[in-house]
């Protein structure tokens, strides 16, 4: 119960590496905020979460707004009275692929810049204020490994070249808000995750399962122990970041990747 009377907001809360970290969040013992633009997946996932006997306000947000956002911020607040931890997950690829320079639009760059940097950015000036009247506050920002230059550039179904900007630009938000927000008791933190497969019917997984066999296995070989990494195993680094026993951690980036 490591989270026993803490706050956790979760944004893309809806599935994968979201709600794994909703649900070890709820097994350690936090009240849940959970966030996501899908509003029939995150009713979904608020139910299976308190039919296992979670403490959950679920809400319908796009966190690319900053009004939504602000509401989010609101609303936690006014339902428990204080936010512990804030774990940023919401983000992705965009809807359009696009794996050569010359495919990215200006439209396309600026979705996927959004949806990943600016979502993060929004979402830690929206809780800081309150983390710093209590003196106590954890963020866990989301990257890839792609924004360090590992994963994959080709056969993605996203825009590639735009998400491994905005994952590189989350590193630096991490770095530089950690040393600005430190003497008011928070951490900040990045989880760098390695090539994960998620549930049947996202996205990535769908790919990965259209691959011929050969293709699979030449995939998963580019790690050291030969597999894809899963939502439980980034969600355990999160949950320890977000931990008292990282007091003493922040300004980092934890890899979680297999050795890639």
């Amino acid at each position: 119960m490591r989270l026993e009377g803490r706050t956790a907001i979760v944004t893309g809360a809806a599935q994968g590496i979201g709600l794994a970290t909703a649900e070890r969040c709820a097994a350690e013992g936090a009240r849940l905020v959970l966030a996501d633009a899908n509003g029939a997946k995150l009713r979904d996932a608020a139910q299976k979460l308190r039919d296992a006997g979670a403490t959950v306000l679920e809400a319908a947000a796009d966190v690319t707004s900053a009004a939504d956002v602000t509401a989010l911020i609101e609303r936690a607040l006014g339902a428990y009275g204080a936010i512990d931890i804030l774990v940023n997950n919401a983000g992705g690829s965009g809807r359009t692929t696009a794996t050569e320079i010359e495919a990215v639009s200006d439209e396309i760059w600026d979705e996927v810049i959004t949806l990943n940097l600016k979502s993060t950015f929004l979402c830690c000036r929206a809780v800081i204020p309150s983390m710093k009247e209590r003196r106590y506050g954890r963020i866990v920002n989301l990257s890839s490994g792609i924004a360090r230059g590992t994963g994959r550039v080709t056969g993605t179904a996203g825009a590639v070249l735009p998400y491994a900007s905005a994952k590189a630009g989350v590193l630096g938000l991490t770095f530089t808000l950690a040393k600005m927000v430190a003497q008011s008791g928070i951490t900040v933190n990045a989880v760098v995750p390695g090539f994960v497969l998620t549930e049947q019917g996202a996205r990535v997984r769908d790919w990965f399962d259209r691959l011929p066999a050969d293709a699979k296995t030449a995939l998963l070989s580019r790690t050291s122990m030969g597999r894809a990494g899963e939502p439980a195993e980034i969600a355990n680094a999160i949950v320890f970041l977000a931990s008292a026993e990282a007091s003493f951690v922040s300004g980092t980036a934890i890899e979680v990747s297999g050795a890639a």
